[in-house]
């Protein structure tokens, strides 16, 4: 085992930097403060449509301009990551342009450390801006003072919250002709809204938009109506519905936006074709930049209503195969997380059991419980749960009794962990509490309330086990316990009115068929499937016509090979209709201009290419990346034996080396180092008596950290790089960062998750 003594060969040929002032930034890190450390640190460029927009800024470089106008339509967009790129490009050409900073700040607007930086720097240059420019810094410079002082009290965060709404109605009090103020004004009532601070008068705010739109009836505050009426008149935002896209088609999530308006007005199809268009551009966009799906804003949440629009309209196969996508996106510790919330990866789980359930694939769905889409070995006890809900619930769907009482009794063990967590939880509060010499009655209430999720959890799980348990008394035939726990089975409506069919319980039935297709579920067509099946079982013909004749205006786009419809071929033979008994879809004429969604990129994420390379070892012979394909790599790039973080980083990997051998991972390292350098560490490990457990490569021009993105442009250094390689030639996994990575055991953990993901 390498030990400490690879960190003592770095450090004994580290050069002069090493000894330069204290407060010097570290290798990777940004000269200009901690908020630049993180963000797009690779050089935008100038895309063209993402909105017709602008606010004069003062700069040295003739192109800030472009680039501010380009970064606010991406602002308009909640493009934040590339609005920041843009507003960086500027400050990377003119230092001292107040309004780059602004921007950066604006594109952090929910991250306040950052935001606070950001603007502080925009501060300390607003005497070289204009009277209008010198207005915007002075608001968001007031914010976020206002912010840090003020950020736990509700009622002070209102009034700090009305304080800026102020400030941007002086802006437009001063600048009467700035449609950009406007329209930031707008957005901000719309999220302070979800703040505490309510829209007193939608119909004012429409007023603004309206302002807005009388002078440029494309300007991309359509995205900002559309927030505005979705959740309180949708038909209001129906215009800006058809023109949001088109007045920022460069921006994904401006296609997506329509999707909110359409599905809250029951058009299903119109809300998956700009979904569709959403995921496509944004896919496009992460191929050509090499960005992870998850440092897009909204990104999964675009495509896990893509699968729910899918499964409305009976797009099955491309609704599992989303879901699956989603699943197979690359994890990673601060973006895409199984626990944390609208990330790809518990979406993706939560939409994939609900394709498979909802469409009753129940083959595929006991298949896939055993696959590394859902099958993990240190899932939550919630993810375990709804794991298992779905194997009883197959189980119950092919009529298993065997498979059925082995899942119920699997809901033991977790109850059980339940209630030791539980357990665990109050005792942990007890005694700190006790230690902190509180009264009884706070000990009682600090106890209930640790205890409150944990009992959220055993409940849930008692639940689900009762509901398989009232399945399987159902394929018993046991009717008086199947009726009397009836409430327990977790299906929605139109799948429980069949169940209720097939127990006799015509009545019922037919109440729960009819519930289920009610205005809410309006357009949906599984419902009407599960109403059509329930209305000609009870011989109720004329009505089951109807149903169908209802089911056929929105059939377009079902996958008839799937179980509910399969189910309805002899009834609309019954009918006298054809075995195709799909229509085609009409084209509503409010959608505006829609380009050819083939035209805009792929319909999921896939890896990108890694870029090949030969460079020279310590001995100067050339050593090629294609020449380890025969197993996955882990390609770390490192800045030199000047970077203690990278000694540190290697330090950590050697340790781990058997591991990863073992799991049948290489480790190949790529310094910054010349090969003269380079050879002197070697030579140091072979004189302590070790050998560095990983080949090294010297590259100290960084063509190759150019051609992995790992270089800051804008300040024209090396960054520190983390790859996951397969056998392809695909880039399955990325950190880059200004601190390497240093956890190979998750490095690890998910190259054996996403390999077999990717191996078609």
């Amino acid at each position: 085992m390498i030990t400490i003594k690879i960190l003592i060969a770095f450090l004994l040929f580290l050069p002069s930097v090493v000894c330069a002032e204290e407060d010097s930034p570290l290798p990777g890190h940004s000269h200009k403060g901690d908020a630049f450390d993180e963000g797009p640190r690779q050089s935008a460029s100038l895309i063209g449509k993402t909105g017709k927009v602008t606010i004069p800024i003062t700069s040295t470089w003739s192109k800030a301009q472009a680039f501010f106008d380009q970064g606010l339509g991406q602002l308009h967009g909640f493009w934040y990551f590339e609005a920041e790129r843009s507003f960086r490009e500027i400050a990377a050409h003119d230092p001292n342009c107040a309004m780059a900073y602004w921007g950066m700040a604006m594109a952090n607007w929910e991250n306040t450390k950052r935001a606070k930086e950001f603007t502080l720097k925009a501060t300390d240059l607003k005497e070289k801006v204009s009277p209008h420019e010198l207005l915007y810094i002075d608001a968001h410079s007031k914010y976020f003072d206002y912010e840090a002082k003020n950020e736990k009290n509700a009622n002070e965060v209102k009034k700090r919250n009305q304080k800026h709404i102020n400030d941007y109605e002086n802006i437009i009090h001063e600048f009467p002709e700035d449609l950009e103020a406007r329209a930031i004004l707008v957005c901000r009532i719309w999220q302070f809204s979800r703040k505490g601070l309510p829209i007193h008068s939608h119909e004012a705010v429409n007023a603004i938009l309206d302002q807005i739109h009388a002078k440029d009836p494309m300007h991309p505050a359509h995205h900002f109506r559309i927030h505005l009426w979705d959740k309180a008149k949708a038909s209001r935002a129906l215009e800006s519905a058809a023109k949001a896209g088109p007045s920022a088609p460069s921006i994904a999530h401006m296609w997506h936006m329509p999707g909110h308006i359409y599905s809250k007005l029951h058009r299903y199809q119109d809300s998956a074709w700009h979904q569709q268009a959403s995921a496509r551009i944004d896919h496009r966009w992460m191929l050509a930049t090499r960005v992870l799906p998850d440092q897009i804003h909204n990104y999964a949440h675009n495509n896990e209503w893509l699968v729910r629009n899918w499964i409305h309209i009976g797009r099955t196969q491309d609704a599992l195969a989303m879901a699956k996508t989603l699943i197979a996106n690359p994890r990673h510790p601060k973006l895409n997380k199984i626990t944390q919330r609208g990330r790809s990866a518990g979406y993706g789980r939560s939409r994939l059991i609900n394709v498979l359930t909802k469409f009753e694939l129940w083959d595929q769905a006991l298949a896939l419980a055993e696959s590394p889409y859902l099958l993990e070995n240190d899932l939550s006890l919630e993810h375990q749960r709804d794991r298992f809900q779905l194997i009883g619930t197959a189980h119950f769907g092919k009529g298993n009794k065997d498979g059925l009482s082995k899942t119920i009794a699997q809901f033991d063990a977790l109850i059980s962990q339940a209630e030791e967590k539980h357990q665990e939880a109050a005792t942990k509060v007890q005694e700190k509490a006790a230690a902190e010499k509180k009264s009884k009655k706070d000990i009682e209430k600090a106890v209930k309330a640790a205890g409150k999720k944990a009992g959220s959890l055993i409940s849930s799980l008692k639940k689900a086990k009762s509901g398989l348990e009232t399945c399987l008394a159902i394929l018993n035939k046991d009717l008086t316990k199947a009726r009397e726990k009836f409430g327990d089975i977790k299906r929605e409506k139109y799948a429980l009115a069949l169940i209720r069919l097939r127990l006799g319980d015509k009545k019922e039935a037919l109440k729960l068929s009819e519930e289920a297709t009610t205005t809410k579920a309006a357009g949906q067509v599984l419902p009407l499937a599960s109403r059509i099946e329930v209305l000609h079982g009870l011989g109720k013909v004329e009505e089951a016509r109807k149903a169908f004749e209802e089911l056929r205006k929105i059939s377009s786009s079902i996958d008839l090979s799937t179980p509910p419809f399969v189910r309805l071929t002899p009834i609309a033979a019954s009918l006298g209709l054809p075995v195709d008994w799909k229509q085609p879809a009409i084209v509503p004429d409010d959608i505006g201009q829609r380009p050819e969604l083939n035209t805009l990129g792929p319909i999921a994420w896939t890896p990108p290419n890694a870029p090949e390379f030969t460079l020279p070892d310590g001995n100067s012979k050339p050593v090629q990346l294609i020449s380890f394909r025969k197993r996955p790599t882990i390609l770390i790039l490192y800045l030199g034996h000047a970077c203690l973080h990278c000694a540190e980083q290697l330090q950590t990997f050697s340790e781990h080396q058997q591991k990863l051998e073992a799991a049948g991972l290489n480790v190949l390292c790529v310094s910054t180092d010349s090969v003269v350098e380079l050879k002197k560490s070697l030579q140091a490990y072979v004189k302590d008596g070790e050998s560095m457990p990983f080949t090294l490569l010297a590259d100290p021009e960084c063509k190759i950290f150019h051609k992995y993105n790992s270089y800051d442009d804008f300040e024209d250094q090396p960054l520190h790089g983390t790859f996951l390689i397969d056998t392809k030639g695909k880039v399955l996994w990325q950190d880059i960062s200004a601190d390497p990575f240093a956890d190979p055991a998750f490095l690890q953990k998910e190259a054996l998750r996403l390999i077999p993901l990717h191996q078609k």
